[in-house]
């Protein structure tokens, strides 16, 4: 049986992997539309510092890798090949590391901010990690 705190605890997840997708589009809109096609490096930079912000903004572990792996599809589809096409030329993915490493130290952050704020006794900001 499920109780309240875990409902709510899914719908805030949920919302943040929404809010987290947005974010995605909107910032691989705007790499499309400041670098050129042959400029992959600077978009592949947009996309994993866009995971790396979410990932320590994403109060949810869940929606953080949900996310991540959404702008790596998302810069594999769009930006490296077009008409979201993954399956194309496989280069591409040994780049996407970038996007994950980012990610990975965005969610370093947060827990790191969450054990100061436990030893110092003071409230975080946001939920604690979970």
């Amino acid at each position: 049986m499920r109780t309240r705190s875990d409902k709510d605890s899914t719908t805030a997840a949920a919302f943040d992997l929404a809010r987290g997708c947005v974010v995605v589009v909107a910032a691989a809109l705007v790499a499309a539309a400041v670098f050129a096609p042959a400029d992959l490096g600077a978009r592949l930079m947009v996309m994993a510092g866009t995971a790396g912000v979410l990932a320590r903004l994403l109060a949810d572990w869940r929606a953080c890798v949900a996310v991540t792996v959404f702008a790596t599809l998302v810069f594999v589809g769009f930006m490296a090949h077009q008409y979201g096409e993954l399956a194309g030329d496989p280069s591409p993915w040994s780049h996407t590391i970038a996007i994950g490493f980012a990610a990975l130290i965005g969610r370093g952050q947060r827990w790191i901010h969450a054990v100061n704020a436990h030893e110092a006794g003071t409230p975080m900001a946001g939920p604690p990690c979970r």
